[in-house]
């Protein structure tokens, strides 16, 4: 099964040798959670993350399908009133 993994801001830095400029291709099994992606990845747990399958919010325990779109976002802060 395979899963595309995109990756933004500062969080690009994780992404594998060869990659897009944005996201990769990860090969996966029925098992595979977003967690097992984030450590796979080398993402440190205490950097803060917004996670979306397919564009809808994700939990680190939740389980990936072939075909589902991982997108992993730092916390967006800042702008003025």
């Amino acid at each position: 099964m395979e899963i595309e993994v995109k990756l933004f801001a500062t969080l690009r830095d994780y992404l594998p040798k060869g990659s897009g400029r944005f996201s990769c291709k990860m090969e996966i099994d029925n098992t595979t959670r977003v967690q097992d992606i984030l450590n796979r990845l080398n993402i440190p747990e205490e950097i803060p993350k917004i996670l979306l399958i397919n564009g809808v919010h994700a939990k680190k325990d939740q389980r990936l399908k072939d075909g589902d779109v991982l997108s992993i976002f730092p916390p967006v802060a800042g702008g003025s009133s």
